[in-house]
């Protein structure tokens, strides 16, 4: 990852330390997920979101390495192509939580987020993530 901007220590509720590339913005938006290899079509939550992937918390997993094309369940014209890159099982939710790293270009991602910032009210602020994508670029070196 040579030029590549190095991860952000974010901490997150009960304490722990994760790197990220870009910050997270939490949502709760229907997506459906769907792959043609394997063959897939899941519902899930559009729990989180960055540029660089989002999290998806679904009832049953997917496997690591499946490109999956991740759309609104309102508009499935509005969708993003990711890979999985990773899954974890949420005991207190009985689901699978879904990390997706986008593969899509700039203007596809870009309307994505857009759209889940739309459907998503943080704080009563207007597109919240890009005000912190904004804040985050200041302070790079």
């Amino acid at each position: 990852m040579s030029g590549a901007d190095p991860p952000s220590s974010m901490s997150t509720p009960d304490g722990e330390i994760r790197n990220r590339r870009y910050p997270r913005l939490r949502c709760f938006v229907a997506v459906s997920l769907r792959a043609k290899d394997p063959e897939l079509f899941l519902m899930g939550n559009l729990s989180s979101i960055g540029l660089g992937g989002c999290g998806v918390e679904a009832g049953n997993p997917v496997e690591i390495g499946v490109t999956v094309e991740i759309a609104s369940f309102e508009d499935d014209r509005i969708s993003v192509i990711g890979d999985v890159v990773n899954r974890r099982f949420l005991v207190e939710k009985r689901a699978f939580e879904i990390g997706i790293e986008f593969l899509d270009a700039s203007e596809r991602k870009a309307e994505f987020i857009k759209f889940v910032e739309h459907k998503t009210q943080v704080d009563d602020q207007e597109y919240w993530y890009q005000t912190q994508m904004k804040r985050t670029e200041g302070e790079k070196p």
